[in-house]
């Protein structure tokens, strides 16, 4: 039997009710246009950490239904659903849709009749059971939410002020409001919330101070929730007018509103009848288990059936599939003991067959097959969405012995710098940088799983690369970067654990890991997660480390190695010429094609040999100087030289 779980996101709080247990979880609202995209993101976050706890690594079956969502176009609130549940380790599928449909879907409506939702926002959704659901309303608080505790709360707001500046008639709102609000006159509250960028739950939390004051039999108090009833009667007219139902029909009303009052619930249910002549009302008094109820009445034998034209099915987990017909380029005894790869990240911007016809020329043994946006060879996104994608991606390279897939842009959004360091791979605030760095290193490492490649590159950044200086008196240290790291890759990390693949992480100046001493540090926090090096002598060099040294001592550890050559100038202005940088305080260096810098080349392979090293060395062009196909071919012949094509016969005397 699937797993099956459910959340109701409403505009002011958000239920579940998750595998394993009929208890109700209530968290904070995840609808962006009422607390914002970092705040809701945040609180999704754990509640999807929730859900994937509960179904233990084990596929389920989820509905979530949001306001966000519009009814008949959702953007691109599926895929921000989708990515967020993956990251936090959901698996299996998931409905997406408004959060009024499965009001509708559930029993006893069972897809026709008229749906009220009349809560923070208002909005209806009607159908006659053949067509999909029509909607009125639910166009946010600037365009409709008549009805709604949005609605009676700024009517009474302004009822109350109007009635101290003596602009209105006396009304007991006003003192309600300041009871309601720890004695905050309806004139500073006013002022208040208007300085708030997303003030909408708030005022929706200021709609009981009006129907107290009904209830105690204010008069004003009564006009106002006798026109927010007349809206909700009026939305459920045009409803049933849009959807063309005819002969009995019933409305399923909920919300906030209607649940806390419920006077005004009876009220409405008089009018609806009176007025419409619907056959029933029928409370949603648990919106949660509504969902949980549609769901249920949409999958069958295993099967999901969304509701046409109402809700939107994606899958959490592609799933990995070996791609490759032939084993691994290396690893008879008789092979050379160190393969000879080619990073395809140079050939960004000319396309992935081109790139790919390069690395069989120069008889490359495996590939870096990198997923960076900003190169695009590999559209990851589309990749996560389509399996035709996927199986075109797979038969593109089949024949390239792809042994890693990296990622060196999007990824190192996770730990930033969030500023505008990053807004070249992608503008926005920080949560929203740490989203795109997630999704797409998740998306990685489930590459690198359907191509059959051993390997994920992926660089993470640094929180704070200031660690490695030490501040009198202060007990912060890189320590803490490290600590950041193994906290915000966890996800990412398990998932390579899930699918048998090996991340690998590269020491250099704008990560983590910037020298030995850090990258000892990496591996241990690591513990049991497959987590490897992946050592550039070139880096290290930029920041005054010895190259060769660079490499030796890490036994298994080392997955895998870069080659480059790298140039330092000595002089005391600015050198001349192009690709010249700088890596720190240090003089100026730039990256060259092996053989055209001053790193000792023939010792850094020697220094591997004699580790036992059984990886793969990876070359790498960023010579600004040399064409890249004259580049790579130079240092290809130059490792060739140096590398041991078959097993040695050792002395001969």
């Amino acid at each position: 039997m699937t797993s099956l779980w459910a959340v109701d996101a409403g505009g002011s709080t958000t239920t579940a009710i998750v595998p394993g247990s009929t208890a109700r979880r209530t968290y904070g609202s995840v609808n962006p246009a009422s607390v914002g995209t970092e705040a809701a993101a945040r609180t999704l976050r754990a509640l999807l950490g929730d859900v994937a706890a509960a179904l233990g690594g084990e596929p389920g079956t989820g509905w979530i239904a949001t306001a966000a969502v519009d009814l008949a176009e959702a953007g691109g609130e599926p895929d921000r659903l989708r990515d967020l549940a993956r990251a936090a380790g959901v698996r299996g599928r998931l409905l997406v849709s408004n959060d009024s449909v499965p009001w509708l879907v559930a029993p006893p409506l069972a897809g026709r009749g008229v749906v009220l939702v009349c809560g923070t926002g208002s909005g209806f959704i009607a159908s006659d059971g053949v067509s999909a659901p029509c909607r009125v309303g639910g166009c946010e608080y600037l365009g409709s939410d008549e009805g709604s505790a949005f609605a009676l709360g700024l009517a009474g707001l302004r009822a109350a002020v109007r009635a101290g500046d003596g602009r209105g008639p006396a009304t007991a709102i006003g003192a309600r409001l300041t009871e309601l609000t720890a004695g905050r006159s309806p004139a500073e509250l006013a002022r208040e919330l208007a300085a708030e960028a997303f003030p909408k739950a708030a005022v929706a939390a200021l709609a009981p101070a009006v129907c107290d004051a009904w209830l105690d039999g204010d008069a004003w108090a009564a006009e106002l929730v006798s026109t927010a009833v007349g809206e909700l009667v009026l939305g459920v007219r045009a409803g049933r007018d849009r959807a063309g139902l005819t002969g009995a029909w019933s409305v399923a009303a909920g919300g906030g509103v209607l649940r806390g009052c419920p006077p005004l619930f009876a009220e409405l249910d008089r009018r609806l009848r009176g007025e419409l002549s619907v056959a029933e009302v029928v409370p949603v008094t648990e919106p949660v288990a509504s969902v949980h109820a549609a769901l249920r009445s949409r999958v069958q034998d295993g099967e999901v059936r969304p509701p046409p034209g109402a809700a939107w099915l994606v899958g959490l987990d592609p799933p990995p599939r070996a791609a490759r017909s032939r084993p691994p380029a290396r690893r008879d005894d008789g092979d050379p003991p160190i393969a000879l790869g080619l990073c395809l990240a140079a050939w960004g911007g000319s396309g992935l067959v081109d790139a790919l016809d390069h690395a069989a020329r120069v008889g490359a043994d495996v590939v870096d097959l990198p997923t960076d946006t900003t190169s695009g060879l590999v559209d990851l996104a589309r990749w996560a969405r389509e399996d035709d994608h996927r199986a075109e991606l797979r038969a593109a390279v089949a024949d390239a012995h792809v042994d890693c897939v990296s990622n060196s842009r999007d990824t190192q959004l996770l730990l930033g710098p969030h500023g505008p360091h990053t807004d070249p791979v992608l503008s926005g605030t920080a949560a929203a940088k740490r989203e795109h760095a997630l999704r797409h290193g998740l998306d990685t490492v489930r590459l690198a799983a359907d191509l059959g490649a051993r390997h994920a590159r992926l660089m993470f950044g640094v929180p704070d690369v200031a660690r490695w200086l030490s501040w009198w008196h202060s007990d912060v240290s890189w320590a803490d970067n490290i600590a950041a790291w193994r906290e915000e890759a966890a996800p990412i990390l398990a998932l390579a654990a899930e699918h048998g693949v090996t991340v690998l992480v590269e020491p250099h100046p704008k990560q983590v890991v910037y020298d030995r001493i850090s990258a000892r540090q990496l591996l241990d926090a690591a513990g049991d997660a497959p987590v490897r090096l992946c050592v550039d002598p070139a880096n290290l060099a930029a920041t005054g480390h010895d190259p060769v040294e660079a490499v030796r001592g890490w036994g298994d550890g080392l997955g895998a190695a870069h080659a480059k050559d790298l140039q330092r100038w000595h002089g005391a202005d600015a050198p001349p010429g192009a690709g010249w940088s700088r890596y720190g305080p240090g003089p100026p260096i730039r990256f060259r094609a092996l053989g055209a810098g001053d790193l000792p080349w023939p010792q850094i392979v020697s220094a591997l040999l004699d580790d036992n090293f059984r990886g793969v060395l990876y070359v790498e062009h960023e010579d600004a100087l040399l064409p890249r196909e004259q580049s790579v071919a130079g240092s290809v012949r130059l490792l060739r030289d140096l590398l041991p094509q078959s097993s040695p016969q050792g002395r001969t005397w």
